[in-house]
């Protein structure tokens, strides 16, 4: 009997030893720490931005990171600074931002930077050669993108013909480096003129008005590009209304549904796509790697890629990926 309990307290012993130890296992498994990241896009409806948003939000969600998504209804400055100050005052460990201006949007960051919260800009940026304020800009490489429309273009129409900028907003830089891209593409095709250079704001009917004058005044166009969503499917809708559709090469910049749509009825000729998925995850999962030691400095500027749709891939099981969300993640 005696043999018994002396086993019998050696067994309770080696339990207790197991039992410690397990709780120990768990409390070294624990969940991580629990940070809350803002992120103010451009738009925040623009389908662009709400694929951003999906990237974004399956980093947060591998991390453990709580993340604030708010944004101006249009692109507005002075309604992202309010948004942004706003995010602010939630204290939270990282602001990711798409600057809605380069200049204006300096000092809301300024006063999170002093605040000790990290920044890093996506899509857009701010003036900041020396990156003083964000640690890191991920953005695509607008000029290439504007060099590679421009080469599609070029070789669409056989190196020779009128062509119109239809561009969107000044002073903004993503679209201030397609148009030098653009320029500089075709400048390689001495037998390729641009006709003219206009500006719509971003507004569909303008840049469908637009494109029916310049049809007027230069009734041989050979191709366009329309620099962003609002101004390639207005440039469709006006090449449509003129009779002109297929007969004028028309290159647009993103893959928003509403352009895919134009590009399958044969207004649009082909699209640049940007990758906004990618922005989004990158901008949170270097925002969470800095915040944790895993690195010590972030990369200055990361540049993703692009994918040219044309009527040939549209339906390709690869392209499905680099067309933009229009739903807002749950």
């Amino acid at each position: 009997m005696k043999h018994f309990k002396r086993l019998l307290l050696v067994v309770i012993a080696l339990l207790l030893v197991v039992s410690l130890v397990s709780a120990e296992g768990k409390k070294e498994a624990a969940p991580k720490a629990k940070y809350t990241f803002a992120f103010a896009p451009g738009v925040l409806t623009n389908p662009f931005y709400i694929a951003m948003w999906y990237g974004a939000l399956k980093a947060a969600k591998e991390n453990n990171i709580d993340l604030i998504w708010q944004g101006p209804q249009e692109w507005d400055f002075a309604k992202q600074t309010v948004i942004v100050e706003s995010m602010l005052t939630k204290n939270p460990a990282a602001l990711l931002l798409s600057p809605c201006d380069p200049e204006a949007m300096k000092a809301p960051l300024q006063k999170a930077v002093k605040a000790g919260i990290l920044v890093i800009t996506t899509d857009t940026d701010i003036n900041d050669p020396d990156y003083a304020i964000r640690k890191q800009n991920i953005a695509s490489d607008n000029y290439k993108g504007g060099l590679v429309a421009g080469e599609a273009l070029a070789k669409a129409i056989g190196g020779k013909g009128e062509v119109a900028l239809m561009g969107a907003m000044v002073g903004v830089t993503t679209n201030e480096q397609r148009y030098s891209g653009f320029k500089d593409a075709l400048a390689k095709f001495p037998d390729i003129k641009i006709v003219t250079s206009q500006y719509s704001n971003s507004d569909q009917s303008k840049a469908a008005e637009q494109m029916q004058s310049i049809l007027l005044a230069h009734p041989n166009l050979a191709g366009a590009f329309g620099v962003d969503t609002p101004t390639a499917h207005g440039c469709a809708v006006g090449l449509r209304n003129s009779g002109k559709s297929g007969k004028v090469v028309l290159v647009g910049f993103d893959s928003q549904p509403l352009e895919v749509e134009d590009l399958k009825a044969g207004l649009i000729s082909m699209l640049v796509a940007q990758a906004p998925y990618e922005m989004g995850y990158l901008g949170v999962q270097n925002a969470y790697k800095m915040l944790t030691g895993q690195v010590k400095e972030l990369e200055k500027s990361i540049t993703t890629g692009f994918y040219v749709i044309t009527p040939e891939n549209v339906n390709a099981p690869e392209t499905n990926k680099w067309v933009y969300q229009t739903e807002m993640p749950k």
